[in-house]
């Protein structure tokens, strides 16, 4: 009798442990295919393939920018760049450890709250992947971006002094000297002008930069003042120039020229014509 019942206490026993292994290896398995759900499919693979690979580690945690909306441009640029840093900083703590422990290498982005690992393995994920601040590792890619095809013919010019001494860019009206800029000849103004008779007479023009220099040989016909001093004309916040009109730096006279530049056929250059300038 009692043989009969040890044999049944030991089946039990036998029954309640393999129900425990069994239960512990679907939660190990459970606790796996989670794991791995978090780590890329072709990052599984260059582990398979090569043993190691670079990594990216995603966290969950993100920044709250939405005050910023409401703050003024300096206040706003402070609070988002420490935000953003805090917020990396405090998530990205325990996987920092654990990529230190291990010896390699990684950069910090805490703009996107990411993590780049160089040649971490399928040990390192796995261990990454189970705080619970990470929410997924991926694989980085590699975009290459077509070349664009030179069909310029002059493909030796390197620098405008080329242009010059070549004499390459077609002329407009019955100039022989003046060389017409390349950015006229590409956008096709030249044909426009000749097709429709119109260079933007009459039309009042101004720039914002480093100033002008006002008495440019391409730029004097076109000032809208007789005076140089003239606030209907110039305007010096800095009051570098003394009260009169001037350029400290000579973007502003390029880039002015740009707009308003005479088409004088004794210029190097022909620019284009519009006949009026301000500048501020």
């Amino acid at each position: 009798m009692k043989n009969k019942w040890l044999l049944k206490f030991l089946c039990i026993v036998i029954i309640l442990v393999l129900a425990l292994i069994g239960l512990v290896y679907d939660n190990s398995n459970a606790i796996a295919q989670q794991s791995t759900a978090k780590i890329e499919s072709l990052l599984l693979d260059q582990f398979t393939s090569n043993g190691a690979a670079d990594l990216i580690v995603e966290f969950s945690e993100q920044a709250d920018l939405t005050p910023a909306y409401s703050m003024d441009w300096n206040t706003r640029g402070e609070f988002v760049y420490n935000t953003l840093l805090e917020t990396a900083t405090r998530s990205q703590t325990n996987a920092r450890v654990l990529v230190d422990s291990s010896g390699l290498k990684y950069q910090s982005f805490f703009a996107s709250n990411e993590l780049y690992i160089w040649g971490g393995g399928l040990t390192l994920a796995n261990e990454l992947v189970s705080l619970t601040e990470v929410s997924f590792i991926r694989a980085p890619r590699i975009y290459y971006i077509d070349p664009i095809e030179d069909k310029r013919p002059m493909e030796n010019i390197t620098w405008a002094g080329d242009l010059l001494a070549a004499r390459a860019f077609t002329t407009v009206d019955e100039s022989t000297d003046a060389i017409t800029a390349w950015g006229i000849t590409d956008i096709k103004a030249d044909q426009f002008w000749t097709t429709y008779g119109v260079k933007g007479d009459g039309i009042v023009v101004a720039n914002i930069d480093t100033g002008v220099q006002w008495n440019h040989p391409a730029l004097d016909q076109a000032f809208k003042c007789a005076s140089p001093s003239n606030p209907a004309c110039w305007f010096d916040p800095a009051n570098i120039c003394g009260g009169s009109a001037c350029d400290n730096n000579g973007h502003g006279t390029h880039t002015m020229g740009t707009m308003v530049g005479d088409d004088d056929p004794g210029l190097t250059y022909i620019v284009g014509k519009w006949h009026q300038m301000r500048n501020g």
